[in-house]
């Protein structure tokens, strides 16, 4: 969630201070610095910026659904469909495109526990469309670490896959 210091932090929409005014806190959730609705993720803006920005609405649909999903109680094995209780087997993919053409928006909110990585029937799928959307150009990182790097190594992905 983000952090708001009412008079220091910038609205990313406007580029202003905000003071006074009512925010919204967005959750984290996209990593891909390329996706037009990165600018939200994990941000703090004016709520008057936010509802006459286009893709205001839609970042607040992807923000909620992120929130929802990402609840203890809602973090269910898209293979077994049971709970995930250890933080360390739960692997959520978040949203890694908002481009609905793209073949990885398939892939989009998927909650999996780690040691049912290998049975997930999209497995290969999902891999193959993570590696082309890389090769594309289309995934940015504003760090060292990449998210999609880490989800690919998580699925178990090997070369075997890269054509």
């Amino acid at each position: 969630m983000a952090i708001l210091l009412r008079g220091k932090s910038e609205c990313p929409l406007c580029g202003k201070i905000i003071v006074e005014e009512e925010a919204i806190l967005y959750t984290s959730f996209t990593s891909n610095a390329k996706d037009p609705l990165f600018m939200f993720s994990d941000a703090a803006v004016h709520t008057a910026c936010n509802r006459h920005h286009k893709l205001g609405e839609k970042a607040m649909h992807y923000s909620e659904k992120a929130m929802f999903l990402t609840a203890r109680v809602n973090r269910k094995c898209v293979v077994d469909q049971r709970l995930i209780t250890d933080p360390d087997d739960h692997v959520f993919t978040c949203l890694l495109t908002s481009d609905e053409s793209e073949e990885l928006y398939d892939f989009n909110f998927i909650t999996i526990n780690r040691k049912n990585i290998l049975r997930y029937s999209d497995r290969e799928n999902f891999i193959l469309a993570a590696l082309k959307f890389n090769k594309e150009g289309k995934w940015g990182s504003i760090s060292n670490f990449n998210f999609l790097d880490y989800l690919l190594t998580s699925f178990n992905f090997n070369k075997s896959f890269e054509k």
